[in-house]
């Protein structure tokens, strides 16, 4: 190798270096200018964006750990998932989703020993997830695991459990149907402090299950709920939503009991991803994603419910199977009572289950 030929090697060996440095310290400037920037958009970005504004060029799959326009549940990991639960069926009758508080340990499973006992329904075949979110108490979530280790109907999410993230909870619920449960018949959507009479569900209501696209629920109609705007309310709605609206623009359903073809469970799901967060869940479940579907009709059973659990027991205790009530209020210790007061005129089965008084399809 000649002389000159070294120290052109040399030559380009430091040009080679001096270029990766360069590109280093290039990186780094924009990687912190790109960390100065995001922390800047986060102070100052509101959460609370008005539902009318367009996001047509917004990325829906970004990954925002705060704040977020869209609900968090479309993509977030499963803290729990019990994937399994409808798989081993060819079909299921109906597929209870229940909004529930974590801490409501006994109220689960007084549910489960009532009225969303399967057993008792057989030969309908009837299962249950129980949906929540987080929890900073290690010892409450320790027990979450157990339960869910023994029932495996447990679904967690990775958002706080807490109020006002219900529209996180019921997306997170059309996203583990969509993916787990779509051989369920009928989707049923509760609040753990209600009660429902599967027994006339079954023998009175399940034509609904050949049915398509429809909600059967306490019918909200477009433009006669109000919006509230007093600050000190629990469901107090900032003025940047709906602005200079004073009632809700859509048909929705109060999300205590909602009764919801199966079929529209995916196109719910996929509404959400692209539907602007709303902390109102029952508007945003049962009202802004269906406004955003065609043909979706809402059916009103108002007739068939009622929220006083005094009224829902005095009519089982005195009519019996006669009483009109598909869906009333039972908490805690209300649950075993209720259940009683609805199975005090029907022939149990020495294999557990009650007997049907006619049969439905």
């Amino acid at each position: 190798m000649t002389r000159k030929h070294s120290v052109y090697l040399k030559f380009m060996g430091v040009v080679g270096l001096l270029t990766l440095n360069l590109m280093h310290l290039t990186f780094n400037i924009e990687r912190n200018d790109y960390v100065k920037q995001s922390k800047e958009f986060n102070s100052k970005f509101d959460g609370d964006k008005l539902l009318s504004t367009s996001y047509k060029n917004v990325d829906v799959t970004r990954k925002i750990k705060t704040k977020t326009n869209y609900p968090v549940t479309t993509y977030a990991n499963y803290l729990i998932n019990n994937r399994n639960l409808c798989r081993k069926y060819e079909k299921i009758s109906a597929l209870v989703m229940v909004h529930t508080s974590i801490e409501n340990f006994w109220r689960r499973k007084e549910m489960r020993r009532t009225w969303l006992n399967s057993s008792h329904y057989s030969p309908r075949n009837l299962k249950v997830i129980f949906l929540v979110g987080t929890t900073d108490n290690k010892k409450v979530q320790e027990n979450l695991k157990n339960e869910s280790n023994l029932y495996h109907d447990i679904i967690q999410g990775d958002f706080v459990d807490s109020y006002r993230n219900l529209t996180n909870k019921g997306v997170m619920g059309y996203r583990w149907i969509t993916e787990n449960c779509m051989n369920a018949e009928i989707i049923v959507k509760i609040d753990d402090d209600s009660f429902i009479n599967f027994f006339k569900f079954f023998e009175d209501f399940s034509f609904l299950k050949k049915r398509n696209r429809y909600m059967f629920c306490n019918k909200i109609d477009k433009d006669t709920m109000p919006i509230i705007r007093q600050k000190s309310s629990k469901w107090y709605v900032s003025e940047i939503f709906y602005k200079g609206r004073n009632v809700y623009p859509h048909t929705y359903c109060s999300g205590f009991v909602v009764f919801i073809s199966t079929d529209l469970i995916p196109a719910l799901f996929q509404a959400a991803c692209t539907a602007p967060f709303f902390w109102v869940d029952d508007f945003y479940l049962f009202g802004l994603l269906p406004s955003r579907l065609k043909n979706v009709e809402h059916i009103n059973f108002r007739g068939n419910l009622t929220f006083m659990h005094p009224d829902g027991l005095k009519c089982y205790q005195q009519l019996k199977g006669k009483c009109k009530y598909l869906v009333m209020p039972a908490r805690d210790k209300e649950i075993d009572v209720m259940w009683k007061a609805v199975i005090a005129d029907r022939q149990q089965s020495v294999y557990g289950n009650y007997y049907m008084k006619k049969s439905g399809p």
